[in-house]
């Protein structure tokens, strides 16, 4: 069996005649024929019924060509695979998010820019603060998408957007109090862990001498401080909603104040970008950019 002859089979089914097929084929209906009767003889099988006007497959034969169709789907993704290398395009670009950063506004981007390149394979991961950098550095993605915290980085980074985080609390742990430093000691601060393993980790915006709970998480962030178990800086985009219904009220002390943060996209100076990666790079940060929305 080779491929000539699977490929014979399918121009077959496909243009309805042996003659269709080898015309599509470039090819005279006698080795058409001959391919398909040689097929038949090696397994001792009838593929076709020439009983009709037109050849139509056998019970044996459609058998045959489902699975003759698998075979026929597989060698052209790795036909599609084997140009792509030969053409340097990446089979695979990893991209870790900080869960901080303005995910929507992200991932629209990502799907407009994917949809032209729908060989190269995307993967996602989603980490927080020095944990998103730390995977760019230990060489396990491609791109970080995050704030740069302060220290020594040998990495190219490019402006996105910015992300504004704002304290916030469930209005039934204010009814009417005064907002101060000391009234949110009195409750748990919910705070998101940097998920870093190697590098120092880093944390901001906590509030000394309070309690405090940590999470790893953000959306366990948001649901906590929804349930009324303490409060926390979550990103604008997150809870525009119960901000705009007050089931979220956005607090102010003279310790605990809103903070804007630059997100940026970061890749490492030490690796080369393909083709895929040189375009994401050049063609992102303009994009998001030009939208300035945010939040932290």
């Amino acid at each position: 069996m080779t491929l000539e002859q699977i490929l014979t089979i399918e121009a077959i089914v496909q243009y309805g005649s042996f003659k269709a097929a080898a015309n599509h084929l470039h090819k005279s209906q006698p080795s058409i024929s001959m391919a398909i009767k040689k097929l038949e003889e090696e397994y001792q099988i009838s593929l076709f019924s020439r009983n009709e006007y037109r050849p139509s497959l056998t019970n044996e034969g459609r058998l045959f060509f489902e699975k003759a169709r698998v075979v026929l789907k597989e060698f052209r993704e790795l036909e599609i695979t084997a140009k792509q290398m030969t053409r340097g395009e990446e089979l695979e670009l990893k991209i870790s998010i900080d869960a901080i950063s303005p995910v929507s506004l992200i991932l629209k981007f990502l799907k407009r820019f994917f949809s032209h390149h729908p060989n190269t394979k995307l993967q996602l991961s989603f980490e927080v603060l020095n944990g998103t950098l730390e995977r760019l550095i230990d060489g396990e993605v491609d791109f970080a998408i995050t704030p740069l915290q302060e220290g020594k980085w040998d990495v190219e980074a490019l402006h996105l957007t910015k992300s504004l985080m704002i304290p916030v609390m469930h209005k039934d742990l204010l009814k009417g109090k005064k907002v101060t430093d000391n009234l949110l000691r009195e409750h748990n601060q919910i705070i998101l862990a940097d998920s870093s393993r190697k590098i120092k980790k880093t944390s901001t915006g906590i509030l000394e001498g309070g309690k405090s709970v940590t999470l790893t998480e953000i959306s366990f962030k948001k649901e906590m401080i929804l349930q009324g178990l303490g409060w926390g800086s979550l990103p604008l985009e997150m809870v525009k909603s119960e901000l705009a219904k007050k089931t979220l009220l956005p607090i102010k002390t003279p310790l605990i104040k809103e903070r804007t943060m630059e997100i940026l996209l970061v890749h490492d100076k030490q690796k080369a970008m393909g083709p895929v990666a040189r375009e994401l790079w050049e063609k992102m940060s303009g994009e998001l950019a030009s939208s300035e929305g945010g939040s932290k």
